[in-house]
């Protein structure tokens, strides 16, 4: 009984130092990060301001076309196909202007800023 007591304190400290080596092997894994993730994001809310201006300003002028196409088809004689047609032929390619005008705005809103992209 005398031997079971000299290594029992040995026995303890060696436990000791296996719970606090995996203690430390699990807290090590964890990486620091420097992002900040409860930051505001100012290039990101810049560029969603950016495509909201673009999407503004694209139904500002699809308003104003659809007022033209209005305004053109009453004015064309209500005997004159060609007339409706050749308007018709217009506004859609004016529509298909303003969409593209529309797409190019926003693409251009995504390569704003210069940020490190990750690097």
């Amino acid at each position: 009984m005398h031997d079971l007591d000299k290594r029992s304190p040995r026995v303890r400290w060696v436990l000791f130092g296996l719970a606090a080596a995996a203690l430390a092997a699990t807290l090590v894994t964890c990486k620091s990060v420097t992002d900040d993730a409860l930051a505001p994001r100012e290039p990101a809310t810049l560029a969603a301001n950016c495509v909201s201006e673009c999407a503004h300003a694209a139904n500002d002028a699809m308003r104003i076309e659809s007022d033209l196409h209005v305004a053109n088809e009453h004015a064309c004689d209500s005997g004159d196909p060609k007339c409706h047609q050749a308007e018709a032929a217009r506004h859609q390619a004016a529509v298909d202007r303003i969409q593209d005008q529309r797409k190019a705005c926003q693409n251009n809103c995504h390569h704003q800023g210069g940020g490190s992209g990750g690097r």
